[in-house]
């Protein structure tokens, strides 16, 4: 071999060899390492075979559960982590009807399933959502498992691999639809704290006849629309007076969200939503009742940019999204009702990253519904049609807030639907530059409500499928 043949050997050996530092780097209250990345193949993802990695997990319900409870068939969640500090990420996977699995990493991209010998393989649960976090403090990963009517349970790590449910002293302790977890310390004080979302663990059409849950069978008049529910279907069942449907709407319930204070070593304090100061509405009141929602997904993220988590829950069917604002200090405000200006009508999952890579998080949410038109006039729509709305009142002519809720929005699909309003077709014209004063009847397919109480003026956000690319949102100003 010649003298320059060796020596470009040498180099390409030399370059191939070339390592990365990968130790892990301590920051302010986080870590970091150097990723080693391959200087040979293409990217892209490859398609490993289960007999090759050892991954030969399925979720599968039989009919025999499905029939009594179609819940069930929502399916179940993964998490990951290095569980036994060997340095190699592990996955945990939620089974609904059997054991779960937890594969350990033993290298070269092959899992063996220890959750018997683990402690995680809980199969006396329909398992559903699952975290793996450090929720007492000692350096390694625990689990954090919901199941579908409960039990809701935390799993403590030895630091080895080796878990212990710690059962009812843990707090967690709920008969809920739960479905998925979210953990970030709110209040700064160290310790993770969790909010869990909820669905609910049942549905009354596997439970009620069609007969025995019509309209007239569930609900009494008690006058001029006014009506409540029949006693022994109120945990089931609840009216809403729907202006967008015109009329009174039956709707099942759900079972409320739950938030969990970490008190330390292991132990949570369940804190409620409702009639709490910790959580207030966009006018900084506490609520009145707890919010009822098919929770599916929630995230802690720090989305205004302040060093604090705010929380995300995206829910299904028509109720509204809820995006609450930390102040810091563990203390949450819904934000600003024009702050969101469009959701998904049957959200699935939510999820945070700058995809535009300007330095601010955005949020991508997923809908049940497909793109293609074909298999889209396939699929079921959800109990009603109209989409998703978010309703605040304001007081006539009030300049101030349509000023801001105008300039909040900057879209031309605003309209000042009472024409005598002076002050709103101005403010709106100005800022948004649409056409001032088009009435709710002239004001095209936009979708539109009108209120009964001529002593408020209402701004309803609404959200309507764009024929193509998404969503786009309509606001109407009526009277």
């Amino acid at each position: 071999m010649s003298r320059r043949r060796f020596l470009v050997l040498a180099l390409l050996i030399a370059a191939c060899g070339r390592s990365v530092d990968t130790t892990w780097q301590e920051g302010d209250g986080h870590r970091w390492r150097a990723l080693d990345v391959p200087r040979r193949g293409t990217p892209g993802f490859t398609l490993l075979d289960p007999s090759r990695t050892g991954v030969t997990f399925a979720n599968t319900v039989s009919d025999s559960l499905l029939v009594r409870n179609r819940i069930l068939a929502q399916g179940g969640g993964v998490c990951f982590g290095d569980v036994d500090g060997d340095g190699l990420v592990d996955v945990f996977l939620a089974r609904t009807e059997g054991p779960n699995a937890l594969y350990r990493n033993v290298g070269g991209w092959r899992f063996e399933d220890i959750a018997q010998r683990a402690g995680v393989a809980a199969p006396d649960r329909y398992s559903t959502g699952c975290m793996l976090a450090d929720v007492d403090g000692d350096r390694d990963l625990d689990l954090i498992l919901v199941a579908l009517g409960g039990p809701n349970a935390l799993f403590l790590n030895d630091g080895t691999g080796r878990f212990t449910e710690q059962g009812e002293e843990a707090g967690l302790k709920s008969s809920a639809g739960s479905t998925t977890i979210a953990a970030a310390d709110v209040n700064g004080d160290g310790w993770l704290d969790l909010y869990i979302a909820n669905y609910k663990a049942y549905t009354t059409l596997d439970h009620i006849s069609p007969q025995e849950r019509a309209f007239d069978q569930v609900v009494r008049q008690l006058g001029p629309r006014r009506y409540e529910v029949r006693e022994r279907y109120r945990r089931d069942y609840r009216v809403v007076d729907r202006e967008d449907l015109g009329g009174i709407s039956l709707e099942q319930r759900a079972d409320p969200d739950l938030f969990y204070r970490n008190a330390g070593g292991g132990r949570f304090i369940r804190e409620p939503i409702a009639r709490n100061p910790r959580f207030v509405d966009e006018q900084g009141r506490p609520l009145a009742e707890e919010p009822e929602a098919f929770g599916l997904a929630a995230m802690f993220a720090d989305l205004d940019g302040d060093g604090a988590p705010d929380l995300y829950v995206a829910n299904d069917f028509e109720d509204p999204d809820q995006f609450w604002l930390n102040d810091g200090r563990g203390n949450f405000r819904l934000a600003p009702w024009y702050a969101i200006r469009s959701t998904s009508n049957s959200a699935m999952a939510v999820d945070v990253g700058d995809v535009n890579r300007d330095g601010r998080p955005d949020l991508l949410e997923a809908d049940m519904l497909s793109l293609d038109t074909r298999r889209l006039k396939t699929q079921l729509p959800t109990h009603t049609a109209p989409p998703k709305s978010r309703t605040i009142s304001l007081p006539p002519n009030d300049a101030a807030a349509i000023t801001a809720m105008a300039r909040a929005m900057r879209n031309p699909s605003v309209r000042a639907a009472r024409e005598s309003d002076t002050t709103a077709c101005a403010t709106i014209a100005s800022i948004t530059g649409c056409t001032p004063c088009r009435t709710a009847r002239t004001s095209g397919s936009a979708p539109y409500v009108t209120s009964r109480d001529a002593s408020t003026a209402t701004v309803r956000l609404l959200s309507s499928g764009a024929a193509i690319g998404g969503l786009l949102p309509h606001v109407v100003y009526t009277s």
